[in-house]
């Protein structure tokens, strides 16, 4: 039977929603980055921005690549959290990412607070 290995696929690609800066993200795996045409294969992509948060402000869009967060490379949601987790409050969070062949840094403010927040759930 496929579907616990289907199950497990689906959780491993799932968005994960990321509050505190205000979008949802997942990891690129090979084979998506292969059958995309993009340049890089590793790293974080934006999968949706919510109107009006941090990103948004700070010009985050969809299809971003996120390949560094506060200068540690971040290729993986673990890297991703363990790096927010380690973040200094009330400083902003730096980003290095890549939109249309060009590398970009972009500093988003630091939320406290979201609204309607969890910071870390399934998008599914």
């Amino acid at each position: 039977m496929a579907l616990p290995y289907l199950r497990e696929q689906v959780r491993e690609t799932c968005p994960v929603k990321l509050d505190i800066l205000g979008m949802a993200v997942t990891e690129i795996d090979h084979v998506s980055a292969l059958r995309s045409g993009m340049e890089l294969v590793a790293g974080i992509i934006v999968m949706a921005v919510r109107w009006g948060g941090a990103a948004d402000l700070a010009g985050v869009a969809t299809g971003d690549i996120i390949s560094e967060v506060d200068g540690r490379p971040t290729r993986t949601i673990k890297e991703l959290k363990d790096t927010l987790a380690a973040h200094e409050a009330q400083t902003p969070i730096r980003l290095l990412f890549r939109r249309v062949g060009a590398w970009r840094y972009l500093a988003l403010p630091y939320e406290e607070e979201s609204p309607g927040g969890d910071g870390g759930s399934c998008c599914c």
